[in-house]
């Protein structure tokens, strides 16, 4: 049983008088919320609006097509001079639009699946109703026809099946393929086949029924790919009236229900409240000159500007502790940016700054490769799929250097752009011919970002790297999308993935694999006694407590030669006799060596394990006391100082992305009932034979 001084070191904090004024923003938002819920308040609509601004549809309509809403539909003329000049793309474009058609679609590691309606029949004109309610991997199928406000997804859900399969698949994010395949060919069964998909999920999910409108972020998602889809496909003169009609009302409607369902009644607003009020943004602006759409460009362009000081740190990182995280929330910024400027209604210069500084981070931790570290949870969330729909790498965030560094005037990005930025950048309402990507790798990087945790050490050539990790509990302590990473690391030699991070897998639909996949003993670290370094409840998926309060000690680049020493307390506040970790790494960017010392301060026997989680091309094996790594680059070896370390090569899984996960193999170090007063060890990893 815990000691009293225990039990009061957990104790702090508990009752925080500083978060009194937090408290009752909660619940004015709440009270704000449970007011546009009720009948107190007037619901407008799409029909009722069009009256107040006295116009009728026909004339309204009249007026969309002749303008460009949102910038997604602004670059005719670009698109023609570009598709003329890069046939694969369009060739590429259109077959991901035909497997659409097909409503064949592959899903957060589903694979290729077709989810057809088991209840409703094909439509006289041979559309096939799909099945909106589906986990494609589990085949199960999630209840129908209940109000959202009843729903709680441990009681209601079928079997152990993953939400978010359907609330993927409802976010439409292919809608944009579809409208893209219409401006290429003029075909109008593309243009047709977006507005009978809102038929069809209207039919199914009525505003506020079903599965689909438990989560606002989702349906602000929706709205804006709905959105841009509408805006892109307005002109099909075969499209008809009554088509048209159906599907604005639907997305009005879909701005009346997040402006009284925002997520923010919780101790933080996150990405999920950026993406309410993002989506929003969009609804507003599709209906911009009606009441209801000036009232949302005001609130929800308001509320980005003032979310970027909130959910970015000093240094340019989302504040969730996550790098592909910080990806979908730059995506989020950047959509409200853009429509900003295409609106007439520019953003601060102090928001493009720090929009500037999210992208600086984003380049500055990414692998030698190109690719983003899995740093923290991943999900593949996007707001908006332009290139690649059916093939897009979950691990790539270079498509937006195009769109971004267009809208910030910033040319050095480019450099590091691949050819999808240029195509990407036409959907984002620039001339895509005028940007020539670079396609090169990254650049040299040697920088602490002190805010996000993260330490990096980088040089293009040689395509070596070390990523070192030591981050408080994101998202203001709630911890829903922070690892215990405390001083784990990820590196690569000679661009070979040598030791990793091994993300994240799935969510509510395995427990034990959430929990695994964030625990610290699935991180590049040292466990104490089995202790996690920052607690959390196994029930309570995405919830974290801070115990490791993490300290940077130094950071050095001199030459070649960088140094990062940090330290964190998750094991000198959670055991009965405390110990201190501290980490140095130094890295060698001209040999690629690395060398690591872990000391301990402290007190009592301790149970000790180190974990070393290699890439799945790497086959290790273990020879005269050190561990040798096989590549299809070359061979590696590991060493440690302690000869008295038991050494095992274990099982393990390494997960690239959501619902995906790849055999691996881990390096064990151990040994038991170690005492501890000031303690050292040493790891270093180098080619062999260097």
């Amino acid at each position: 049983m815990p000691s009293l001084k225990l039990i009061a070191r957990r104790a702090i904090g508990l009752f925080n008088l500083k978060k009194a004024p937090v408290r009752a923003k909660i619940v004015r938002a709440w009270l704000d919320q449970r007011l546009r819920q009720s009948d107190l308040v007037a619901k407008p609509s799409f029909a009722a609006d069009l009256e107040k601004a006295r116009q009728k549809f026909p004339r309204w309509h009249e007026k969309t097509v002749a303008a460009s809403r949102l910038y997604s539909s602004s670059q005719a003329a670009a698109l023609e001079t570009f598709s003329a000049a890069n046939p694969a793309r369009v060739a590429s474009c259109l077959a991901d639009a035909e497997r659409i058609m097909g409503h064949t679609f592959d899903l957060l590691g589903s694979g290729p699946y077709t989810p057809r309606d088991p209840e409703r029949a094909p439509w006289p004109s041979g559309y096939q109703p799909i099945d909106w309610a589906l986990d494609p991997v589990k085949r199960l199928r999630f209840p129908e026809g209940f109000p959202y406000k009843s729903w709680d997804l441990f009681r209601d859900r079928p079997g152990d099946a993953d939400v978010k399969f359907p609330w993927e698949l409802a976010r439409c994010q292919h809608f944009l393929t579809l409208a893209q395949a219409w401006r290429l060919t003029g075909e109008a069964r593309f243009a047709q086949e977006i507005v009978d998909e809102i038929k069809d999920f209207d039919e199914k999910n009525p505003p506020g029924v079903g599965v689909n409108w438990t989560c606002t972020m989702d349906v602000g998602i929706r709205a804006a790919n709905w959105a841009m889809a509408l805006d892109l496909v307005n002109n099909c003169a075969a499209l008809s009236a009554g088509d048209l009609y159906a599907a604005y009302s639907s997305l009005y409607e879909h701005g009346t229900f997040i402006r009284a369902n925002l997520e923010n009644t919780y101790e933080t607003t996150s990405n999920h409240y950026l993406s309410n009020v993002v989506g929003l943004h969009f609804i507003g602006a599709f209906f911009a000159d009606l009441p209801a759409g000036k009232e949302w460009i005001k609130f929800a362009s308001a509320s980005v500007e003032k979310e970027i000081d909130i959910q970015v740190l000093a240094d340019g990182a989302d504040f969730e502790s996550s790098v592909p995280y910080h990806r979908l929330v730059i995506e989020l910024f950047l959509a409200s940016y853009r429509l900003s400027q295409h609106l007439g209604q520019p953003f601060s210069a102090h928001f493009a700054k720090r929009l500037g500084e999210m992208v600086d981070y984003l380049v500055g931790v990414l692998l030698p490769d190109g690719e983003m570290p899995v740093f923290g949870d991943a999900d593949d969330g996007r707001l908006m799929i332009a290139t690649d729909y059916c093939s897009w790498n979950r691990k790539d965030a270079r498509h937006l250097l195009g769109p971004v560094s267009l809208a910030l005037g910033r040319d050095d990005w480019r450099e590091i752009a691949t050819e999808s930025a240029q195509w990407e950048s036409i959907w984002w309402g620039f001339d895509g011919n005028k940007f020539t990507p670079g396609a090169m790798a990254p650049g040299d990087n040697a920088r602490l970002y002190p805010e996000a945790g993260a330490a990096v050490s980088r040089r293009r050539d040689g395509g070596r790297y070390l990523l070192a990790t030591n981050s408080i509990v994101g998202t203001k302590g709630f911890g829903n999308h922070k690892h215990n990473e405390q001083l784990s690391f990820e590196y690569h030699d000679e661009g070979q993935p040598l030791i990793v991070d091994t993300g994240s897998y799935v969510y509510t639909s395995d427990f034990d694999a959430r929990n695994l996949f964030r625990s610290t003993a699935h991180h590049n670290t040292l466990q104490i006694d089995g202790v996690e370094q920052n607690e959390f409840n196994p029930v309570w998926l995405f919830r974290m407590f801070e115990k490791a309060h993490p300290e940077h000690v130094r950071f050095e680049a001199k030459g070649d030669v960088v140094v990062y020493e940090g330290l964190h307390k998750g094991y000198e506040t959670q055991l009965e006799a405390p110990v201190r970790h501290a980490r140095r790494f130094t890295h060698d960017r001209a040999t690629g060596a690395l060398d690591i010392e872990d000391r301990l301060t402290g007190e009592g026997a301790h149970d000790l394990v180190w974990s070393f989680h290699f890439h799945p091309s790497v086959t290790p094996e273990l020879a005269n006391g050190a561990a040798i790594l096989r590549t299809p680059k070359g061979v590696w070896r590991l060493d440690w100082s302690d000869a008295a370390l038991e050494a095992s090569i274990t099982e393990s899984w390494v997960s690239p992305s959501y619902g995906v996960r790849m055999p691996s193999k881990a390096l064990r170090l151990g040994r038991a009932g170690v005492s501890i007063s000031d303690n050292a060890w040493r790891f270093g990893v180098r080619k062999a034979g260097a």
